[in-house]
């Protein structure tokens, strides 16, 4: 059984793969089982990976209909065989020691979950700190982990596969990682932030996060939600107050950017307003929220058009996850 479960999803990468992989298979760490998962990739992808097969045994490939990156991750889940699971999308790559490093972090200290630092890179090259909480091994344990929220990414981080046993990422929904990552923490003690900067992130022209405001960005707005419900469960009031806060500046930024006359956006406007309005009834009885804070939650609650009149469009749209 090898040491560590590789899961790339491969969807439309074909100018990028080589690099992905290649950055992979360059571990200095070895003991890894590589799932490429061609999800019905219209362009040469699929061809790719069997050649990279064909190369090198620790690499598996399948080949399915395309269901997006969350059925991705979760067919190759369901026939991994590693002791621990790493995730990385098919246009990014990590550094030479990540798994060395991460594999090195949980078993001196135990924990389940070890995370590197991120950087990010365009497409000429340009390269800048994405998430770097610390620059030297650091252990969090209990609520310190909460502070991870704020960069919740299923890549970049070596989890034990048993944290995977019953857990599944969403299917056809945007934010997967917001879904998924605070159901993670209900299942560790402990992780470990290894300070080493090892997943490189490339932001390109056809990421979501250059791309223009459509309905699916809403999705946001549920994955949050669901957040604020369970911080409410742990008793982070004060945290799950923030995060509520976070679901009204989203809603705010639906009803900016949606068109009402669409009956379909008319309905989910409906539903996420919904959300909006039980997050509404705790926030305004919180203490730490602001008089003039707590007016502009009350102008969505009871008048979206004029919200956006007066703010909307100024609102900031958050197209990669909070």
């Amino acid at each position: 059984m090898p040491k560590i479960s590789v899961i790339v999803p491969v969807y439309k990468v074909e100018k990028f793969i080589n690099k992905c992989v290649d950055s992979i298979l360059a571990q200095s760490f070895t003991d890894f089982e590589l799932w490429l998962v061609d999800d019905g990739s219209p362009d040469n992808c699929g061809v790719i990976c069997d050649e990279y097969a064909q190369k090198d045994n620790r690499v598996k490939v399948i080949h399915k209909e395309n269901g997006g990156l969350s059925d991705a991750r979760n067919t190759a889940l369901d026939v991994m065989q590693g002791e621990y699971v790493f995730f990385v999308d098919s246009d990014d790559w990590i550094a030479k020691d990540t798994f060395e490093s991460m594999y090195a972090a949980v078993k001196r200290t135990g924990a389940k979950v070890a995370t590197g630092n991120m950087i990010s890179v365009n497409e000429d090259g340009k390269e800048r700190e994405l998430y770097s909480p610390t620059q030297e091994e650091k252990i969090l344990k209990g609520e310190e982990m909460l502070t991870t929220l704020l960069r919740p990414n299923a890549c970049n981080r070596l989890y034990k596969a048993e944290i995977f046993q019953d857990l599944r990422f969403p299917v056809g929904r945007l934010y997967e990682d917001v879904f998924v990552y605070h159901k993670i923490l209900t299942q560790i003690d402990s992780m470990v932030l290894t300070g080493k900067n090892t997943y490189y992130y490339l932001v390109r022209d056809g990421s979501i996060m250059n791309s223009e405001y459509n309905i699916k960005f809403t999705d946001i707005v549920d994955a949050v939600y669901e957040r604020a419900k369970w911080l409410d469960s742990i008793g982070q009031k004060n945290l799950a107050d923030e995060t509520r806060l976070f679901v009204y500046s989203q809603v705010a930024v639906a009803y900016a950017h949606l068109d009402k006359r669409n009956c379909e956006h008319f309905e989910r406007l409906n539903q996420i307003k919904l959300l909006y309005d039980e997050c509404y009834e705790k926030m305004i009885k919180a203490k730490q929220i602001g008089w003039k804070q707590k007016i502009r939650l009350f102008v969505l609650k009871n008048s979206p058009s004029l919200h956006t009149a007066l703010w909307g469009r100024k609102m900031a749209i958050n197209l990669g996850g909070q």
